[in-house]
């Protein structure tokens, strides 16, 4: 097949092209001026020089493209609006431009959890078949990102949706920022009462975008995809704390203080042109819904799709591959 995919520099992005190229497909990159293509280039994907706003090389790759993998998003910003000019407006220049270059195949959109908001409770997870409710601008952009490629598509394309938690593995950087200031202080802060979150390895996270792409039944749908255990703030830190044995302190603090410190970051980030850090206010919003997992069960029997790393196995590996870079 002849994928085109944006988003390729970024985390899921590279593991897609990788795991794509593997198979035997022809892959163009979508690619920043003056982003890092290296690593694209010796795995053997094509580069298109572009960004979201490039509606031409959209238009330029559309008729020999087979599929279209629509991962570019940006999960942190310094402004609100930030997140719908990339993310919403971004798709839909994409969609124009493959509605101008004539594509007549299947676009495959990574969204989020975040664009269906968070569960109800700890023991109900959230499904395809509940209203649509984020409680962030980023999962409202991704949610508006989704909007725009079910109207603008033509008749003749169609298009499937997957909608992971927070993913981990190799290459991240959020999870890792986080990790890293645990592993230096051996001190945690719990905001709030404390999330409850699904931990989906990448690898899995990019099965089901390759099983989205070929599944003739998934046209037009979309898929929460998650592992299936439920994983608290504590017990994470307490499985980073195993890893790096060293004890590490929990220190917990209200949310309110989370809210402050990131208007502070967010305001720090403003002057410096860039988002310090993932904990910016936008995100406290998430923190503070608390309940952030949802039922796989329709992606796994339309799809076949099961996840092959459990989070028990997947961090510790994760952590030998960031110590092995010299980064832990």
């Amino acid at each position: 097949m002849k994928c085109f995919v944006t988003g390729a520099t970024g985390f899921v992005g590279g593991h897609l092209c990788e795991r794509l190229v593997r198979d035997g497909n022809d892959v163009i990159a979508l690619v920043r001026p003056g982003s890092k293509r290296h690593d694209l280039a010796m795995s053997g994907v094509h580069v298109a020089e572009g960004d979201m706003n490039s509606v031409n090389v959209f238009a330029q790759h559309a008729e020999e493209a087979q599929v279209v993998f629509h991962l570019a998003a940006i999960t942190k910003a310094v402004r609100t609006k930030d997140f719908a000019r990339v993310n919403t407006d971004g798709t839909a220049n994409l969609v124009a431009g493959l509605v101008r270059g004539g594509f007549n195949g299947r676009v495959v959109l990574l969204s989020s959890l975040a664009a269906g908001g968070p569960a109800e409770d700890e023991k109900t997870p959230r499904t395809e078949g509940d209203p649509d409710a984020p409680v962030s601008a980023y999962g409202q952009s991704k949610l508006d990102a989704e909007a725009v490629l079910r109207k603008g598509l033509p008749a003749s394309c169609s298009y499937a949706i997957l909608r992971p938690g927070a993913i981990y593995g190799p290459r991240e950087h959020e999870i890792y920022e986080v990790l890293k200031l645990v592993r230096k202080h051996g001190r945690a802060v719990r905001f709030g009462a404390g999330v409850h979150v699904q931990m989906t390895h990448v690898e899995d996270v990019v099965d089901g975008l390759v099983r989205m792409a070929f599944q003739l039944d998934a046209a037009g749908a979309n898929y929460y995809i998650n592992d299936e255990r439920v994983w608290t703030f504590d017990q994470i830190i307490s499985l980073a704390a195993r890893y790096f044995e060293m004890p590490v302190k929990i220190v917990s603090a209200p949310i309110w203080v989370g809210n402050l410190l990131g208007s502070a970051l967010d305001l720090a980030g403003r002057y410096k042109g860039y988002p310090l850090s993932p904990l910016g206010r936008d995100k406290m919003h998430e923190i503070e819904a608390r309940f952030w997992h949802a039922d796989s069960t329709l992606m796994r029997q339309e799809t076949g799709w099961a996840p092959k790393w459990t989070f028990e196995e997947g961090f510790p590996a994760t952590m030998e591959w960031y110590r092995k870079k010299g980064m832990l």
